[in-house]
């Protein structure tokens, strides 16, 4: 989490809330995260569609704001743009295949594509696409590692939602909202990343012990 993303939208809304409107502030606030999407885009020439989520939800919210002049509508739009991603983590689950395509996990298109994963090719020169499909289906460990953290994402995703809603909806006032559901959200995400580091640790602990086990024998 990072100080554009999290501290800066906190501190703009709590300071701009006592001389603007709380729907004005909420705008304002979410500009700086809005504008890191914006910039990142454009410098690495890359499509981030987690980003781009974020930023359709935020001139969701304040249109949705605007019409219905209610400030809480602004709060939910993390909530719908959680709700949609954990939809996506669900829905990549189906192991839906069209002609030679066939769906993989989310997770397994994010490591893929980050290339954070040093997969050992079959020689030097083994492409990576090929590489990894053929761990993929040479290896069950391989895919349960990428199907347990992308079913514990879509489901942590989606479990947010009514929280949030709860959070927002029983708050005293829109700034207990704010504030609450700000550190509940990434407390949450916090917990989800905790998951993946421990469970992608242990996944790789077991496929070593596995691979010594083999030289044992051989």
């Amino acid at each position: 989490m990072s100080f554009i993303d999290v501290g800066l939208p906190l501190f703009l809304y709590f300071i701009l809330s006592d001389h603007l409107s709380t729907i004005l502030a909420l705008i304002i606030s979410g500009v700086p995260p809005a504008f890191s999407v914006i910039v990142t885009f454009i410098l690495r020439k890359q499509l981030n569609v987690i980003g781009l989520l974020v930023l359709i939800g935020f001139i969701v919210g304040i249109i949705l704001s605007v019409v219905q002049g209610d400030p809480k509508l602004v709060l939910l739009r993390e909530s719908v743009i959680t709700g949609v991603i954990g939809s996506v983590f669900i829905i990549n689950l189906i192991p839906i295949k069209v002609g030679s395509f066939e769906m993989r996990p989310l997770v397994y298109y994010n490591a893929k594509n980050s290339g954070i994963t040093n997969l050992k090719g079959l020689t030097e020169n083994e492409p990576i696409p090929e590489r990894w499909e053929r761990y993929w289906k040479s290896y069950p460990r391989f895919r349960q590692r990428f199907i347990v953290l992308t079913a514990v994402w879509g489901f942590g995703l989606l479990l947010e939602v009514p929280v949030r809603v709860i959070i927002i909806y029983r708050s005293a006032t829109v700034n207990a909202a704010v504030y609450i559901g700000t550190i509940f959200l990434y407390c949450w995400f916090g917990c989800l990343v905790l998951f993946t580091i421990i469970y992608t640790k242990y996944m790789q602990n077991k496929g070593e012990e596995a691979a010594a086990s083999a030289a044992i024998k051989d």
